[in-house]
């Protein structure tokens, strides 16, 4: 279900942004579409899976007792715990991977797309996926007997995720014009506490408008907001992307650490570039 949900939404923005003239405008290179479509077939056929192998063999041996433990849980108990768990753990992972230079450098992938469009949601190192702890929380989840809420978690989440990568500017009338004053009492609110289209731009942005030091919330968007790390521009970031970005061939993008740049000036090679310190 919740693989039909996510193919159907990608399908359906594709064919929207496509309409809307995102790909004529986009500087997409060909490594991009690769990266974008291994990625997501990483976390559907070899991650998700091996995790849910991993944990049913580990704690079906260690702790079989606790198999189904929780399957008595109201439902509505159950995804409310399950969601926001999910993503108090995405949460503190997406903010230490722009916080700690190892995770930084395979963390980037994501951010290396030269503009947003839904096929960013689930663009990532593979590495990126094997070390996400909310990844191996679900794993454990459907081991307790809560795989129900987790499938219903999951959609809700990844709705989200699709939406907000989109390429298209349709949340703009949430805040121009007349639509935008008549609606701005309830906006107000609701952006500190769920995230827009408008904040996870600014997340992939650089330059005048960007806040890629914050806004790493998928969902949730209180926890940016009680963490300090919230920004609501209401406007476009003057660039997408990474700043001087080398391009780096997709197979480094996919398996950095394990391959690496040959390229001297990107940060991916085998000797990155000194950074240059300013007295100012």
């Amino acid at each position: 279900m919740e693989t039909v949900l996510v193919v159907g939404l990608l399908a359906l923005f594709g064919v929207l942004e496509t309409l809307a003239g995102v790909y004529s405008h986009a500087k997409l290179r060909s490594d991009d579409w690769i990266i974008n479509l291994v990625s997501l077939g990483h976390l559907s056929i070899i991650v998700r899976p091996a995790m849910l192998g991993i944990v049913a063999f580990v704690l079906g041996g260690l702790a079989p007792e606790f198999e189904g433990s929780l399957a008595s849980t109201p439902l509505w108990i159950a995804v409310l715990a399950v969601l926001l768990s999910d993503e108090f753990l995405h949460y503190w992972y997406h903010r230490r991977g722009h916080e700690w230079g190892w995770l930084r450098k395979i963390h980037r992938t994501h951010h290396t797309t030269p503009s947003l469009n839904v096929g960013v949601s689930y663009r990532e190192n593979i590495l990126w996926f094997v070390l996400m702890p909310n990844l191996w929380y679900g794993a454990l989840a459907i081991f307790l007997g809560l795989g129900q809420a987790l499938v219903i978690s999951t959609m809700i989440i990844g709705t989200v995720l699709i939406i907000t990568h989109a390429g298209i500017d349709y949340d703009r009338v949430l805040y121009q014009g007349r639509s935008g004053r008549l609606l701005r009492p309830l906006i107000s609110v609701l952006e500190c506490i769920i995230v827009f289209p408008d904040t996870h731009r600014a997340h992939h942005g650089f330059g005048e408008w960007s806040h890629e030091q914050g806004n790493y919330s998928t969902l949730v968007f209180f926890y940016d907001v009680i963490f300090g790390t919230a920004a609501l521009p209401h406007h476009p970031p003057a660039s997408i992307g990474i700043e001087n970005d080398p391009k780096d061939p997709w197979y480094v993008q996919l398996y950095r650490p394990f391959v690496k740049a040959s390229d001297p000036s990107s940060e991916l090679a085998t000797t990155p570039p000194r950074q240059t310190v300013s007295d100012s």
